[in-house]
């Protein structure tokens, strides 16, 4: 029975996962998806006809799947323990984290022909922070002076520095750092309600 284009294209994707679960961002070529995928290399380049449009596949599938499958967790027990769950989760696919790290040097450039859609997923999963800060705030998870927005600013800037440093550090405890980290936040956040 042939393969449909939409089952080619998922495989393709799939293959291309398991490749950069395997090897670094920059060795993972055609040859290397192709194998995973156990495809020819021509129907890569058939069903992908640009590398980015695979890299854009791949990282709505994995990354955004990834999102998508732990945002339950913000809505349930907030957007701190949403994001410690995804720093569970790098911790689990480290290969997730290698090229969410590499592509966010694609989104800074302005030249580069996704950098769109990935500054586009990058301001959405911001956003979500930030909404999701706004529910903690008002549910009483997070301090009243808590700006989601900020408190969203340091979140994200914690969750990415923490998942950087525990790819090129071998002494890094990226969870225990979190904690610590978030600790003292919310002595800040709440410290601000009194302020004001």
């Amino acid at each position: 029975m042939p393969t449909t284009d939409a089952d080619l294209r998922a495989r393709i994707v799939a293959g291309a996962i398991d490749a950069y679960r395997a090897g670094d961002f920059h060795r993972v070529g055609p040859d290397e998806v192709a194998a995973h995928a156990e495809v020819p290399v021509a129907d890569v380049h058939r069903a992908f006809p640009t590398w980015d449009l695979l890299v854009v596949a791949v990282i709505d599938r994995w990354n955004n799947g990834s999102r998508r499958s732990l945002w339950p967790v913000a809505e349930r027990d907030g957007v701190v323990a949403y994001l410690r769950a995804r720093l569970q989760a790098g911790i689990e696919d480290p290969g997730l984290v290698r090229l969410r790290i590499a592509v966010l040097s694609a989104a800074s450039n302005p030249g580069h022909p996704a950098a769109g859609w990935f500054r586009t997923q990058y301001t959405r999963a911001f956003e979500d922070l930030t909404f999701g800060l706004v529910r903690d705030v008002v549910a009483g998870r997070e301090p009243r002076g808590a700006s989601p927005r900020h408190a969203a600013e340091q979140l994200m800037a914690l969750y990415e520095g923490l998942q950087l440093q525990s790819m090129v550090r071998d002494d890094a405890e990226p969870l225990s750092g979190f904690d610590r980290a978030v600790s003292r936040m919310r002595v800040g956040w709440a410290a601000a309600r009194v302020g004001a």
